[in-house]
């Protein structure tokens, strides 16, 4: 059995949920998602919830008894720092060991509990279509995104995404500014035809006040974002062309565009921290831009 820890928002649980079904695949047995760290609360970790039952995905919840003790997460904070120091200093062999893609990860067989972000391509390459159907909708999205979502297939559409929300003040992530996106549109726009530009945000009066774009532009609200933000992924995966942010939502928006010629501009560096390699996030035919 396989077992995956789930931790951050929809876009990192979607790459946690990749190796997982890889390697469940590959060893043909179970994969079992274990969402128990979303019921613990840390002042400096924005609580999320677990997000991908709102995909056709290839996994049940784990029960307690099916994980092994050492995995198990106490109740007590205190526990769980001392836990978090030890496994910095003795790693097991399915925690994640550095941003970087982890080719031996791939060779763990079939019984593992892993305990990353993964995020990179590289662990599910060579899956790509098993990996897409997955995060296809479960459900049918509501009438209004479908009327969007045909909208936006039908014009040589930009996608541009902005990410606020927990990235204000953020130490680890900076937000994106506007000499960005018209570096990105500047970009595009000698490559490619662009009609509209979709804007999508998780602060979309924000976007409406302060971007303002030389081409005609659609804020998508969020009575479009669905139930836990799948809409506007959805939506998102529409367009043709994408300037995306540091963001794992907005990675995966990009990814599943099966559009053969999309343009994708993303960050250059993805974190305050220069010094994290980020060349296994991204695929080789993006464009990183510098963001600031």
């Amino acid at each position: 059995m396989i077992i995956v820890r789930l931790k951050g928002g929809l876009g990192n649980q979607m790459f946690q949920y990749a190796l997982g079904r890889v390697l469940s695949f590959k060893n043909n047995t179970k994969l079992k998602l274990d969402p128990a760290f979303f019921n613990l609360n840390f002042k400096n970790i924005t609580k999320r919830s677990y997000d991908l039952d709102v995909f056709s995905i290839k996994a049940e919840i784990v029960e307690k008894s099916e994980i092994p003790f050492v995995f198990r997460l106490p109740k007590s904070k205190i526990v769980i720092y001392l836990i978090y120091l030890f496994r910095k200093i003795i790693k097991s062999s399915g925690q994640e060991k550095s941003f970087n893609f982890d080719k031996n990860i791939l060779s763990i067989g079939g019984n593992a509990y892993l305990d990353g972000y993964w995020q990179s391509p590289k662990y599910f390459e060579g899956f790509e279509n098993i990996i897409s159907k997955d995060f296809t909708l479960k459900n049918p999205p509501a009438q209004n995104i479908r009327n969007l979502a045909e909208e936006i297939a039908n014009t040589n559409s930009l996608c541009i995404h902005v990410r606020r929300g927990d990235y204000v003040g953020n130490k680890n992530h900076e937000i994106v500014d506007n000499d960005y996106y018209r570096k990105g549109i500047e970009y595009i726009k000698n490559h490619a035809q662009i009609d509209r530009i979709y804007v999508f945000s998780d602060d979309i009066e924000w976007c409406k006040n302060n971007l303002k774009f030389e081409f005609p532009s659609i804020f998508v609200g969020y009575e479009y974002a669905g139930i836990r933000g799948e809409g506007h992924m959805f939506l998102m995966s529409k367009c043709k062309n994408f300037i995306i942010v540091n963001s794992s939502f907005s990675w995966w928006g990009a990814w599943l565009s099966n559009y053969e010629k999309k343009i994708v501009i993303c960050p250059k560096q993805w974190f305050t921290n220069a010094s994290i390699n980020i060349n296994d996030l991204i695929p080789k035919d993006w464009i990183p831009l510098e963001i600031i």
